[in-house]
C-alpha cells in the first residue's frame, strides 16, 4: 500500500492482469466457487465451470447460484481488482 502523510492513496496489488490470466487458464474444465462483487456490500456466491478463456475475458458456466443466465463473462482486470474472486473447488 502506498501512504502519503496520514492518508492511505492505494493499495498495491500483488496480482498482474497477466498472473490472473495464466492461474484462470489452468483452471479451465475444473469446478469453482465464485464471490462477486455487486456493490454497496452486495456478494453474490455462483459455481460453476471455467468453460474458456480468451485474450480480455473469461467464461464461466453456472451449475449453482442465481442463474439468470447459464454463462457469465469477466475480464480479467475484475479478478486483479478483487471485484470477482475465484476458488478451486
Amino acid at each position: 500500500m502506498i501512504i502519503f502523510g496520514n492518508n492511505l492513496l492505494m493499495r498495491k496489488s500483488s496480482l498482474s492482469v497477466a498472473d490472473a490470466k495464466n492461474y484462470i487458464d489452468e483452471l479451465v474444465g475444473k469446478n469453482i466457487t465464485m464471490q462477486v462483487c455487486r456493490g454497496r456490500k452486495q456478494v453474490k456466491k455462483y459455481k460453476g465451470i471455467v468453460e474458456n478463456t480468451f485474450r480480455s475475458v473469461f467464461v464461466v458456466k453456472l451449475t449453482e447460484g442465481d442463474t439468470h443466465s447459464p454463462t457469465l463473462t469477466y475480464s480479467y482486470s475484475d479478478v486483479v481488482c478483487e471485484e470477482v474472486r475465484i476458488f478451486e473447488a
